[in-house]
């Protein structure tokens, strides 16, 4: 792996769900093509209960079943401008840069420097295995919480074999990735 894409915690920037720019760049694509066609504005006149009953008069129809369908399928739009906040949402939390090139972690949209990149700092590490207490750092508890035994896996290979050698771990990287296999 490159080794821009690993982080001094251990974490891998490849497997990160916040650096997966097209999940970021599909949802802002999403969001443009519904307010360029105006969609958005259509669907949400369209989940009004007023334009339901009319639509249902136009289109004659009496049965309970096709009434209840089309309150239904049109009745969920009345939620769109919520959905196009979520979408910017999605957009604003994309991590565009690596840590090792922003100087901290972009995770959320915003670069920050976490309790352990400020301890390396102080240390003048290059990384946590450098430091001989990386395994049961309480600065790596959060990650821990998120990522289980990648973190000490990733560490352990870097202090090993270097950080080219730390394998993506595709849809296994996050621990509750692993508990839905």
């Amino acid at each position: 792996m490159d080794k821009k894409l690993v982080c001094p915690c251990g974490l891998t920037c490849y497997d990160c769900m916040f650096y997966k720019k097209d999940i970021y760049e599909t949802a802002a694509k999403l969001k443009q093509l519904l307010v360029d066609s105006k969609l958005d504005v259509f669907l949400t006149l369209c989940s009004n209960e007023k334009t339901i009953d009319a639509m249902r008069a136009h289109l004659e129809s009496d049965n309970a079943a096709a009434h209840s369908k089309l309150s239904d399928r049109l009745g969920l739009f009345k939620d769109m401008p919520a959905f196009m906040k979520v979408l910017d949402g999605i957009s604003n939390i994309q991590c565009k840069t690596t840590c090792r090139e922003a100087g901290g972690c972009s995770t959320g949209g915003e670069t920050a420097k976490c309790k352990a990149l400020k301890c390396l700092e102080s240390k003048k590490y290059d990384g946590c295995w450098q430091c001989g207490e990386f395994e049961d750092c309480e600065k790596l508890q959060f990650l821990r919480m998120s990522y289980g035994h990648v973190i000490n896996e990733n560490l352990n290979i870097i202090k090993e074999k270097g950080a080219e050698e730390v394998p993506s771990r595709g849809t296994q990287y996050y621990a509750w990735q692993r508990k839905l296999s």
